[in-house]
């Protein structure tokens, strides 16, 4: 099939009729007819059954669906991958990927920053998961991707940026630093176990023998962060999350201390743009400041 049948037969099943399918193809419903006609004939079967003036798809056309799908989803990414390379070229944006915990406060920051010295760039932030982060860097549909946790993979350099230090939150107030054998099991609120921070924390429990199995597990340090605030229990998250959260007690230090890497992410096989490193930078600075305020 060539390329426009396939455009056709992915139309018709999109929109259910010629008429609609040749509508949005901006073509005419002869001409969609046409190009459906000489697929038929090229593949030596029907596509399509008429019955009652409608299309119904045939046995072949259900299994020929999946694959076609897969095509188009191969040119949506390709699209993007070109639109990315055309912005690229031109030098005057950047596209960032961030876990949500650093969506809420440290990035804006860095941003805001950034364009009040430089306003004719364009930037791109999305919040997301680590693995989608570095799935999108890898696909060429982001520049950098800021991250909790180490990463090691071919093809993608991993930059420490810092140390973050892991906090106690606990809608029942305390005051000085906190270990994590006084944690409450019934009021405990983990993290998702695909979560670094998470997996590290499961460690450090083992280790001490600590029989604890939250009951509630959410995906994002800002989730945790909202239920203790409505006096859901407590949580261990990251400083950014326990600093910035509004309406949160006091965080509480962990004793002994832990923390989470605070990573960049970016391909192996492209050095870093001039925007990037300036980002980095002021990435560096806002965290400083952060970390700063924890020794108050």
């Amino acid at each position: 099939m060539r390329l426009r049948q396939i455009e056709v037969f992915y139309a018709i099943m999109t929109a259910g009729s010629l008429r609609r399918a040749a509508e949005l193809l901006h073509v005419s419903q002869p001409a969609a007819s046409k190009v459906l006609r000489y697929a038929e004939q090229s593949l030596g079967f029907a596509l399509f059954e008429r019955a009652g003036g409608r299309l119904v798809p045939t046995r072949e056309a259900r299994i020929m669906l999946p694959h076609v799908n897969a095509i188009f989803e191969k040119l949506s990414d390709l699209k993007r991958l070109t639109d990315n390379l055309r912005y690229a070229r031109d030098g005057h944006s950047i596209s960032i990927g961030c876990v949500p915990s650093l969506g809420l406060s440290l990035v804006p920051r860095v941003v805001q920053r950034y364009r009040a010295d430089h306003p004719g760039m364009e930037l791109t932030i999305d919040a997301m998961h680590g693995p989608e982060i570095v799935s999108r860097i890898m696909n060429h549909d982001l520049d950098l991707g800021i991250v909790f946790g180490d990463y090691t993979y071919d093809g993608l350099t991993a930059l420490h940026i810092a140390d973050i230090p892991l906090m106690m939150i606990d809608a029942e107030e305390g005051e000085g630093p906190v270990s994590v054998t006084e944690i409450n099991p019934e009021r405990y609120i983990g993290l998702s176990e695909n979560d670094p921070t998470a997996r590290m924390l499961d460690m450090v429990m083992e280790e001490a023998r600590i029989p604890i199995k939250a009951h509630v597990r959410v995906r994002t340090h800002f989730m945790a962060a909202e239920l203790v605030r409505l006096g859901g229990g407590c949580a261990i998250v990251d400083a950014v999350t326990a600093l910035h959260h509004p309406g949160l007690p006091r965080p509480r230090p962990l004793s002994p201390p832990l923390s989470v890497t605070c990573t960049v992410l970016f391909r192996a096989d492209h050095a870093l743009s001039h925007i990037s490193q300036s980002i980095l930078t002021l990435l560096r600075s806002e965290l400083d400041v952060d970390l700063l305020s924890l020794k108050k």
